[in-house]
């Protein structure tokens, strides 16, 4: 649908001018580069669905989490997590004695649970169930509003393409990140609401 209103949009300008179409053989419109910063793209966005986690997002939750617990009580001798900041120097150590392997995108992604449950605990943010058109999404969000977290892909994605993982420079930036937009909520005008 977006894209036929794309497409629909080309031609209108096509036929608007259609000396374009003499001057320019490819048949695309050629635009000026204040025509191109004011040009309204017709791009149709249907908003997220957002709910409560289903019963069986919460298990796969409370299973990635027992995974993770199991992981550091065997290799860091860790015999239980805190679920608060004092958390991150143990999944700092997780990441830099190489306990998961880069294929291991299952436990890399309860690893982005357990320092979602942090962030929870920490931002007063709340798990919830995010779908959009790419699928659906366990996410935090803060409050009722549209301000969302994404923890689970966090390190993976990470590992995917190579990146380097601190643990703590990423919370950092978390933390900044949900203090803006708590800050933006606060001060927002009351008829915005």
């Amino acid at each position: 649908m977006r894209h036929w209103a794309s497409l629909l949009g080309i031609l209108a300008l096509l036929l608007a001018n259609p000396a374009t179409a003499e001057e320019n053989p490819s048949g695309l419109p050629e635009l000026t580069p204040e025509e191109l910063e004011k040009y309204a793209f017709d791009i149709e966005e249907d908003p997220p669905v957002v709910g409560d986690l289903s019963v069986g997002q919460r298990y796969v939750l409370s299973s990635q989490r027992r995974e993770v617990a199991d992981l550091v009580a065997r290799r860091l001798g860790v015999l239980s997590l805190k679920g608060d900041k004092r958390d991150l120097t143990t999944l700092q150590s997780v990441v830099d004695k190489d306990l998961i392997r880069q294929g291991e995108v299952r436990e890399w992604q309860g690893l982005g649970v357990v320092f979602g449950d942090i962030l929870v605990r920490e931002m007063n943010l709340h798990w919830i169930s995010y779908e959009d058109d790419v699928g659906v999404s366990k996410a935090l969000r803060w409050r009722d509003t549209e301000n969302y977290v994404f923890p689970v892909t966090m390190f993976s994605k990470r590992v995917q393409f190579n990146e380097d993982i601190d643990v703590f420079a990423i919370y950092a930036k978390i933390e900044e990140d949900v203090e803006r937009f708590k800050e933006f909520e606060r001060n927002r005008p009351q008829f915005d609401r």
